[in-house]
This record gives structure tokens, C-alpha cells and sequence, in this order.
């Protein structure tokens, strides 16, 4: 699968790929780390999309997601499958989906190897039934998060800002994915202030996870932080 993925990250502006195999918790795929939780995602929203696509004999079967600086491409395989690329926006679409119909045997037959390296154990005996568990307690009403209203129209916009500006510059086209995802987790914990701006740099840098890209985003914020 290896080979695949760098045939097709040979096509300029390309970042990396991703094989979504319905039913496969290992993850198959040449992205950096902080891509993988956003394709995972896409790739179960795929799933839900393909569903309709049969349902409906649409017969489509590539898909893309456009965001302002980066293009998600999404190849179904088969019924239970998809490859999910990440490009940024002036990509080659005509070569790209050239590149993928060439690969198209091989994806599918790297597909079933995984399928069938990843069959379900055989099921036990059934055991004996266990008393009902005890009533859980209700959990509290989570907190709402507007991400958009905070960014935008808090207090701290202009920081969040350039804190935008400089998750950019680290890490390229995912950065809004990014920013609002660590936002709406960061306010959950709490308060929307200047005294948890530390915390939520922190998080930013996890995501980032790289040394070097790190120390450029935290250059680049260091000016405006109280």
C-alpha cells in the first residue's frame, strides 16, 4: 500500500492519502498525524454518502470537498471503501484522477488484503447472562460551543487572529480545521480568557507536533500574548 501512496504523491501539491476501509480500525495511510483524525471522520461521512449514492443510482463515484486553500478528493473503491486525498487548491485535477484510475486494481486489490488480513475473531460461546447494571446517573447538559461567534466576535478575536495567522504558516491548508476544532474543546474547559490563552497554546502546539514548526508558530504569536 506503501507504493501507492507514493505514486500518488508524486503529483505536485498533493499532501498525502488516506484508505478508508469500512469496518477497519487500523488507519492505512502517508499523512502527517494531525491529519488523521479529520480524514477518519470523512471517511465514515463517506460511508453515509456512498449508502445514498446506491440508494439513489447516482453512479458517482468521486467526490470533492473544497475549503479555501485546500481540496479534499474522495475516490470510492468499492461498497465499503474510499481513498481520500489531501491536495492543496491548484492541484492537477485531471492528472490526479488520471494517476488514481491507473491505480484503481491496485487500491482495490491492496483493499481486500487488508480485508482479509483483518477478519473478525470467532465468536466465544455465549455466557452466562449478567444482572442488569445499576441506573446510570444523567450526565449534564453539555456546554454549547458557537466556534464561529468565538473566533470572530469575542473579546480575544484579534488574538485568536493571529493565532490563526501563525497555525497557518506551521502547518498550511488544514489550519481553520484545526484552530476550530482545539477552540471548541479549549472553551469547554473552561472560561474564554487571557488566562487560559497559555492552555490553549499548548493544545495548538500537540496538533502541530513538530519541533520546528512549533518554535514558528510560537515566534510568530509571541508579540501579542499578555
Amino acid at each position: 500500500m506503501d507504493n501507492i501512496f507514493q505514486e500518488i504523491k508524486q503529483i505536485p501539491l498533493v499532501m498525502g492519502s488516506y484508505i478508508h476501509i469500512k469496518g477497519i480500525t487500523t488507519i492505512h495511510s502517508d499523512l502527517p498525524k494531525i491529519f488523521l483524525g479529520k480524514v477518519q471522520e470523512i471517511g465514515h461521512a463517506m460511508d453515509r454518502v456512498i449508502k445514498v449514492n446506491d440508494a439513489t443510482r447516482m453512479q458517482a463515484n468521486n467526490f470533492e470537498i473544497q475549503f479555501e486553500e485546500a481540496i479534499i478528493h474522495v475516490r470510492q473503491i468499492d461498497h465499503d471503501a474510499s481513498l481520500i486525498i489531501f491536495c492543496e487548491s491548484g492541484v492537477n485535477r485531471k492528472l490526479l484522477g488520471m494517476t488514481t484510475g491507473m491505480l484503481s486494481h491496485d487500491i482495490l486489490t491492496a483493499t481486500n488484503t487488508v480485508r482479509r488480513g483483518g477478519a473478525a475473531p470467532t465468536p466465544e460461546a455465549p455466557k452466562a447472562a449478567a444482572p442488569p447494571p445499576p441506573r446510570p446517573t444523567p450526565a449534564p447538559t453539555p456546554k454549547k460551543i458557537d466556534v464561529n461567534q468565538i473566533i470572530h466576535a469575542s473579546p480575544l478575536a484579534k488574538i485568536f487572529q493571529s493565532f490563526q495567522e501563525g497555525l497557518a504558516l506551521a502547518i498550511g491548508p488544514i489550519s481553520e480545521m484545526v484552530m476550530k476544532d482545539s477552540i471548541e474543546k479549549w472553551a469547554k474547559k473552561g472560561d474564554i480568557s487571557e488566562n487560559r490563552l497559555t492552555e490553549l497554546v499548548i493544545m495548538l502546539c500537540q496538533e502541530i507536533d513538530d519541533p520546528e514548526l512549533e518554535n514558528e508558530f510560537k515566534l510568530h504569536i509571541a508579540p501579542i500574548l499578555p
